[in-house]
């Protein structure tokens, strides 16, 4: 395949205001390396700050004699473990080094593990828990919170520089912007609240996220089918959603090769191959635990009572749950307070336009036609994972923001980013820091004032 018609797909076709021509600079050299380094030393510094110290000079609000369901529950878990940690994922390598797919007893609770044939499981994807066997090989149980947090910076840093690559791959950026725009990314998305908890849920989001950015930089560069499939297949053994983003991949590859037929089916054919590899694997999987190709172990997983009767009355997926997941995604505002802190966030969800208000320009790229084939493809990633979301029967639990929208971050970002189209004007440098702001704001809240409800 042309390298491009080949100004088309990466967007050079773009109104670019952009002449410094500085874009292409080398990933070694100071200027990438001093942001990337200050960037990765900022997410170190706030897990310290997470889960290690406090905040100085930071007053203390006074809790509550009768705490929430919510606040109750958590504290339960901080009480067992010290903090939430990746524990799922530590016993289910723990127990494929013991030679078995179930875990053994779980310490401190059963909450979202299935039972199945006297035996406890992990339901959730497996991939978080290949990342942990050689450290749960030395360390075993110990040291629970410094392996999750150690797995989590990992790859928060990871995904840091992946999306500096898919800047860089997008010529019509200066240096400036791509400094701008990777700062909205690691600081001004709910990808860094998510990167500081170390939990299983958040794990799961955090190293899906990796594996999308891979995806995302092959859609964007020679689009092998074999390479794309695989990197969207693993991230779909972190988050089963993100695997409804196929769409994206052939979209982009009917419209960069519909008159070269033949190569175009020969693409869409490994593509499908390598990814029903993965399909049948998770399918194996499941028969492997339950006993059904189709069971997943959510129907049957020991959910918290808040979210037991949605499940069991509705099913894991259900029209009944759209109103509510719309509400919380698109409307939920921030809640202003009298007293400190002032500003707090409604652990249920708030709205991605409160929390990542700078992501705005994703919906303008279509209010003119795209120059590029790439944004079709982008969406096309984006809107059957956002249909599974919307149908889920949870909205994301105890969180910052709205979770589950980072199964298509990474698509939505680059749609932000065509429609910045090449220039920041003050307004946006303004919302991105607003967006920081919240976001840092919000890892605050629910690290030192979490909320009531």
């Amino acid at each position: 395949m042309k390298q491009l018609d080949d100004k088309n797909y990466l967007g050079t076709q773009l109104d670019v205001a952009s002449s410094s021509g500085d874009h292409d600079i080398p990933f070694w050299s100071w200027r990438p390396l001093l942001l990337i380094g200050s960037l990765s030393l900022f997410y170190i510094i706030t897990a310290l700050f997470t889960h290690v110290f406090r905040l100085p000079l930071l007053p203390v609000v006074p809790q509550p004699s009768q705490p929430s369901a919510l606040r109750h529950y958590f504290s339960a878990v901080q009480h067992v473990t010290g903090t939430f940690s990746g524990s799922h994922f530590i016993y289910l390598a723990n127990g494929w080094l013991q030679g078995h797919l179930y875990i053994n007893q779980p310490v401190g609770g059963t909450g979202d593990y299935t039972f199945f044939h006297g035996h406890w499981y992990v339901a959730f994807p497996p991939l978080p828990a290949v990342f942990f066997l050689p450290l749960v090989a030395i360390f075993h149980y110990t040291h629970q919170l410094e392996l999750s947090l150690g797995v989590a910076l990992f790859f928060g840093i990871v995904n840091i520089v992946l999306m500096f690559f898919v800047l860089q791959r997008l010529p019509v950026l200066a240096f400036a912007h791509i400094a701008w725009l990777l700062s909205f990314f690691a600081l001004g998305t709910e990808l860094f609240f998510v990167t500081m908890q170390a939990s299983v849920w958040f794990l799961a989001h955090v190293i899906a996220t990796t594996f999308l950015l891979c995806y995302l930089l092959e859609l964007i560069g020679p689009r092998r089918g074999w390479l794309a499939a695989l990197w969207l297949g693993l991230a779909a053994l972190s988050r089963s959603t993100v695997l409804l983003a196929f769409p994206s991949y052939l979209i982009l590859i009917y419209l960069s090769e519909r008159q070269k037929p033949r190569l175009m089916w020969q693409q869409v054919l490994t593509f499908s191959c390598v990814l029903g590899a993965f399909v049948t694997g998770m399918l194996l999987y499941n028969l492997a635990r339950f006993g059904s190709l189709l069971d997943f172990g959510y129907l049957s997983m020991n959910v918290s009572p808040r979210l037991s009767y949605r499940l069991h009355t509705y099913g894991q997926f259900s029209l009944h749950f759209l109103s509510t997941n719309m509400y919380y995604m698109f409307i939920q505002p921030p809640q202003f307070l009298t007293i400190w802190p002032y500003l707090q966030f409604n652990p249920w969800g708030t709205s991605i336009f409160w929390t990542m208000p700078a992501l705005y320009r994703a919906v303008r790229v279509f209010l003119a036609q795209p120059s590029s084939w790439l944004p079709w493809g982008m969406l096309g990633g984006c809107i059957l994972p956002l249909g599974a979301i919307l149908l889920y029967f949870n909205t994301g639990w105890y969180q910052f923001g709205f979770r589950f929208v980072l199964d298509i971050l990474p698509f939505l970002f680059v749609l932000a980013v065509f429609g910045y189209r090449g220039r920041l004007p003050w307004y946006d440098k303004g919302l991105i820091g607003l967006s920081i702001g919240l976001n840092l704001w919000g890892w605050m809240d629910f690290r030192y004032f979490p909320p009531l409800h």
